[in-house]
C-alpha cells in the first residue's frame, strides 16, 4: 500500500493554529488595553468636573454591554431633555416606526350644505399644520361644499381631558411656546402666531394679526413711533375658555411685520377656530359656534388627513428637542397600548413595562413626563446606555431611532459641535438644558459602523456651569471619539 506523504508535517499545522490563537488573543488584548487607555483618559477629563456641579457619566460598548467608564454612573439626576430618548426609543417599540396619526371631517352633506355641524375628530397628530387644514378643507370644496350649517364641532375624545403634562404647573406663567398644552386635536404645535406691524402715522396703534384670527381676545395697546427703539411685548393669559393676548409698547414707523409666538391654552377651541378660518377664507361659509363634543353613530366621515409616519414625525424630537411633539407621542402610547382615552398614567406604566424588559428596573428611576421639562424625571446615566443599547440592538427600530438623534457637526441641536475630524457625523446624541441642568447621550461610532459606544453625562446643579458643563461633555465625547478613530 503507498503511503501519502504529506507536504507539510502536523507539527506545521499545530504551529500555525498555535499562531492564529495568539494572534487573536494579542488583538483581543489589544483592544482590552484600548479600553484602560480610554478609561484612564476618561478620568483625567472626569477630574475637571465644573465647579461644584453633580455629575454622573457612563460609557458602554454597545456589542457586549460592559461598562468602560462610570463616574456615579448609578445614581438618578434630572437628564432634561435626554428623557426624550426614552419618549422616542418606547414609542418606536410599542406604535412601531411606520404608525400614522389621522385627522378627520365628518358631516351629513347635502347638495351645497353640510347640515348641522362640522365635525373634526383628532387622533393626536403632533404634526397637523394650517396647511393640512387647508388640504381637508379643500376636499370638501371640492365636493361642492359652500355652507356649514350648524357651526364646527372638535370630538377631542382620543385624549383625557388633563391637556398639561406632569410638571408643567411649576411655571404656570410661562406663555412662550416651549410649554404648550397637548391635545387629541391640536394644530401648529398649539402656539398662536401673533404679527405686529406699524399703524400708518405716528401715534397711531400699531396693527396686531392673528393666526389663527378669532381664537385669542386681543388687548392692543401698542403705539407706533416716528422714531426710537422697537419695544413690543406680548402676554398671553387664559381667558375663560381660551386665550387672552396683550401686545404693547413702542413700533417705530417703517418697522417691518414680525411674528411672535405664545402657548394657548384650549387646543380643541384653537384647532377649530382655525378650521373655521380656514373654510371661511376658502368662500365656504359657517354658521354657529365652535364647540366640543362627540360625534353622533352613522355620521358620514367626508375626509381624511394622515401624517408622515411616526419615523418621521419623531424627528423634531430628536434633533430639534420639541417639547410639544413628544408629549403627544407619549400619550398616544397611553390610547393605543391601552385605549382611549388616552392618558398620562397609562402612558408612563407601559414605557415602564419596556424599560423592565430592557433591565431597567421599576422603582430605580422616575419618569414622568416625556419631554424632560422641569422636575420630572431622574433617570440615572448607565440606565439611559442600557436603553441606546437595546434600541440599537433591536434591528425593528434600530434605523429609524438613529435617524432622529442629532447628528454632530450636520444637523439638530449639535450641528454646530463636534466639528473634531475623528467626531464629526461619528457622534448622534440627544441635548438636555434646563436652568441647573446639562445633558448629552447617545452614541459615538467609528468610521464602519462596529464598535458603537453608549454614553450618558448628565450635570445637576450646574446654574452658572450650563457653558461650562457643555464643553466638558464635549471633551469627553470627542476624547471616545479620538479612541474609536485614531
Amino acid at each position: 500500500m503507498r503511503r501519502i506523504k504529506l507536504k507539510h508535517p502536523l507539527w506545521f499545522f499545530s504551529l500555525m493554529l498555535c499562531s492564529i490563537v495568539g494572534l487573536l488573543s494579542s488583538r483581543l488584548e489589544a483592544q482590552q488595553r484600548d479600553f484602560t487607555s480610554l478609561k484612564n483618559t476618561l478620568s483625567v477629563i472626569a477630574g475637571k468636573k465644573p465647579g461644584n456641579t453633580v455629575a454622573g457619566v457612563s460609557v458602554m460598548d454597545v456589542n457586549s454591554g460592559e461598562i468602560i467608564y462610570a463616574l456615579k454612573g448609578d445614581e438618578p439626576l434630572n437628564p432634561a431633555s435626554n428623557a426624550k430618548i426614552v419618549t422616542a426609543a418606547a414609542a418606536l417599540k410599542l406604535l412601531g416606526p411606520e404608525f400614522k396619526f389621522q385627522t378627520e371631517l365628518y358631516g351629513k352633506v347635502n347638495m351645497r350644505n353640510v347640515q348641522g355641524p362640522l365635525y373634526i375628530k383628532g387622533y393626536a397628530d403632533p404634526s397637523l399644520m394650517t396647511q393640512d387644514l387647508w388640504a381637508l378643507a379643500k376636499e370638501l370644496k371640492a365636493d361642492g361644499v359652500r355652507r356649514i350649517g350648524g357651526g364646527i364641532i372638535v370630538d377631542d375624545s382620543y385624549f383625557d381631558d388633563i391637556n398639561w403634562p406632569f410638571a408643567y404647573d411649576e411655571q404656570p406663567n410661562e406663555d412662550n411656546k416651549f410649554r404648550t398644552p397637548v391635545g387629541a386635536v391640536s394644530v401648529n404645535h398649539n402656539a398662536l402666531g401673533i404679527q405686529i406691524r406699524p399703524g400708518a402715522t405716528a401715534m397711531a396703534k400699531a396693527f396686531v394679526d392673528m393666526d389663527p384670527p378669532e381664537y385669542a381676545m386681543v388687548v392692543n395697546d401698542t403705539l407706533t413711533s416716528a422714531t426710537g427703539a422697537y419695544t413690543p411685548r406680548i402676554s398671553a393669559t387664559t381667558y375663560e375658555d381660551r386665550t387672552r393676548v396683550r401686545v404693547w409698547g413702542q413700533i417705530p414707523l417703517g418697522s417691518k411685520p414680525t411674528w411672535f409666538y405664545r402657548r394657548i391654552d384650549n387646543p380643541s377651541l384653537f384647532t377649530g377656530y382655525a378650521l373655521k378660518g380656514v373654510l371661511k377664507e376658502l368662500g365656504i361659509s359657517v354658521g354657529g359656534d365652535v364647540r366640543t363634543g362627540g360625534i353622533p353613530s352613522g355620521t358620514p366621515l367626508i375626509a381624511r388627513h394622515s401624517s408622515e409616519p411616526l419615523s418621521s414625525v419623531l424627528w423634531e424630537t430628536g434633533k430639534m428637542s420639541n417639547n410639544f411633539v413628544t408629549e403627544m407621542v407619549l400619550k398616544t402610547i397611553g390610547a393605543e397600548v391601552g385605549k382611549a382615552p388616552g392618558n398620562w398614567d397609562v402612558a408612563t406604566s407601559a414605557v415602564a413595562e419596556l424599560l423592565e424588559k430592557w433591565g431597567v428596573k421599576k422603582g430605580t428611576y422616575t419618569y414622568r413626563n416625556g419631554s424632560g421639562l422641569f422636575s420630572a424625571n431622574k433617570i440615572a446615566p448607565e440606565q439611559f446606555c442600557q436603553v441606546l443599547r437595546h434600541a440599537y440592538l433591536d434591528a425593528t427600530i434600530r434605523p429609524e431611532f438613529l435617524s432622529q438623534l442629532a447628528t454632530g457637526g450636520a444637523d439638530g441641536t449639535i450641528q454646530s459641535r463636534y466639528r473634531h475630524p475623528a467626531a464629526e457625523r461619528h457622534v448622534r446624541a440627544k441635548t438636555g438644558t434646563l436652568d441647573s441642568v446639562s445633558a448629552l447621550s447617545g452614541y459615538i461610532f467609528d468610521k464602519k459602523g462596529q464598535r458603537p459606544i453608549a454614553f450618558s453625562i448628565l450635570v445637576n446643579n450646574a446654574s452658572g456651569y450650563v457653558a461650562a458643563a457643555r464643553n466638558w461633555q464635549e471633551d469627553i465625547a470627542t476624547a471616545i471619539a479620538k479612541f474609536l478613530n485614531p
